[in-house]
């Protein structure tokens, strides 16, 4: 276990993990992760692309059919 400070960034507060936490944690900069809050604990994982993926297809076909949405959700 590490012990690490919370700091400021801007009007948010960032995290600062170092080298080895990430590579424990098979991960790197740039990498997108996912952060859950369980039982008063945050967990960060790797994000899972296939949900990326297809949340960026929902976005798409949205914007596509933006008037048909409307329309089925009245």
């Amino acid at each position: 276990m590490r012990t690490t400070k919370l700091t400021r960034v801007g009007n948010s507060t960032g995290l600062t993990l170092s080298r080895d936490v990430l590579a424990a944690a098979n991960l790197d900069r740039g990498d997108e992760v996912t952060v859950n809050v369980c039982d008063g604990r945050i967990e960060i994982a790797r994000a899972d692309d296939s949900y990326n993926k297809a949340m960026d297809i929902g976005r798409s076909f949205a914007a596509r059919y933006r008037r048909t949405m409307a329309a089925l959700a009245k």
